[in-house]
């Protein structure tokens, strides 16, 4: 159906209004001779709405004379007729194609550069970057490499831990992750800055203190990333052949890490619970000097196995003092066992949100999730049970500071 109205489409229609007395014969013999009537829709007695092609219409005349009808075109529809429309407005047509190439040739620059997340570094910084290396205002799509200006921005700003940028339409923008610095506390106290996780270290950036890993390094929890003993490369001082000491410090810096997490859960195909049943009943009572006094409802409870809601209310103090008096309302529900069945797919789906709540509690405040894998443990015996394990992998910030004495 939808190649037919597409092929009336691109070759014309009309609706045609026939009028006549024997417009049963009309649509017979035209039925005969090939052709195609469709959309036929009685108006009155004796009229009739008919939709055919461009090339029936010739023939349909020979028929309407035979059959005593008449008929008159009420709408055309097609490329013929918009071609045709189109070559009366020859000025009009010009403009739209010429607007539309206008449009396209403007949708191919960009015109707005927008930055989102940083709060350290000024939004100039981040323009002066990208300005360098080809990014502005009015500059050819075609001409942009994502790639370069993510670099050229972590080179010119060593505080970026993360950049993207994204070009939407005529718009770029440009997000940003900075890095948390590490050990900008004052004190006296020399520090390093330690491992928190166990993880292969994807950046360091050393701002005072000394690197003993370098990236690529998988350290482990407790380990010294940045020294706050810095060690002088030549032990011996040219000069006057004095021995050069350490110094000591507050390490200061960045240490970002791919840290691995892993959660496990699982979900039984049948299993009995204890939900609501639906029933349930209330009780108010009052409480004055210690002795409570049932207002409304059952002094024994109706339920065998029940969870209760308690709500209590108390006047409001009067010059400091406080009116001995409770109301004490309290709403039982009834608790009753019930059979659980889940399907393979349902169990699955409740496991692996078991998994993922493992996950987020071990999961810090600030982390990029980089790679996720969700795995169905399967066992050879049939069991009453489905197991699955999440896999996590993210990019974090895993330094902290540890005094140490000299």
């Amino acid at each position: 159906m939808f190649l037919f109205k597409l092929i009336s489409y691109l070759f014309g229609h009309v609706f045609l209004v026939v009028k006549g007395n024997s417009l049963e014969k009309f649509i017979n013999m035209a039925a005969n001779r090939g052709i195609y009537l469709w959309d036929i829709t009685k108006l009155g007695a004796n009229r009739i709405r008919v939709g055919v092609r461009l090339s029936g219409i010739r023939p349909l005349r020979h028929i309407a004379r035979e059959t005593a009808c008449r008929f008159k075109i009420k709408s055309r529809v097609g490329i013929p007729f918009i071609v045709e429309r189109m070559k009366k407005r020859k000025i009009l047509v010009a403009g739209a194609f010429i607007f539309v190439i206008v449009l396209y040739i403007l949708s191919s620059f960009v015109w707005f550069i927008e930055i989102e997340g940083n709060d350290k570094i000024s939004g100039k910084d981040i323009l002066l970057a990208v300005r360098q290396v080809g990014l502005s205002e009015g500059v050819w799509r075609g001409d942009i490499d994502t790639a370069v200006i993510e670099q050229a921005i972590k080179d010119k700003l060593p505080i970026v831990a993360w950049v993207g940028v994204f070009i939407e339409g005529t718009k770029v923008r440009i997000e940003i992750v900075e890095k948390k610095i590490i050990g900008n506390e004052i004190s006296d106290q020399p520090t390093h800055i330690v491992a928190t996780k166990t993880g292969l270290l994807q950046g360091i950036l050393v701002l005072s203190g000394q690197a003993v890993v370098a990236e690529g390094d998988v350290v482990e929890v407790g380990q010294v990333l940045i020294s706050g003993e810095v060690i002088p490369e030549q032990t011996i001082n040219q000069n006057n052949g004095v021995m050069d000491l350490p110094r000591y410090l507050q390490a200061q810096g960045v240490v970002r890490a791919r840290v691995w997490y892993e959660g496990y859960g699982e979900a039984k195909l049948v299993e009995m619970l204890i939900k609501p049943s639906g029933k349930q009943t209330e009780r108010f009572s009052i409480k004055m000097v210690g002795q409570e006094i049932i207002l409304k409802g059952p002094s024994q409870i109706p339920f065998t196995k029940y969870q209760s809601e308690i709500t209590v209310k108390t006047f409001p103090l009067w010059r400091d003092f406080a009116v001995p008096v409770e109301f004490i309302k309290v709403q039982y529900l009834e608790l009753k066992k019930h059979r659980e069945e889940r399907t393979k797919t349902e169990a699955r789906k409740l496991a692996e949100q078991k998994a993922w709540s493992q996950v987020k509690l071990k999961l810090p405040t600030e982390h990029k999730i980089l790679k996720q894998r969700v795995e169905h443990i399967e066992t050879e015996q049939q069991e009453n049970l489905v197991r699955v394990k999440v896999l996590v992998e993210t990019l974090e910030e895993i330094g902290t500071e540890k005094p140490f004495q000299p």
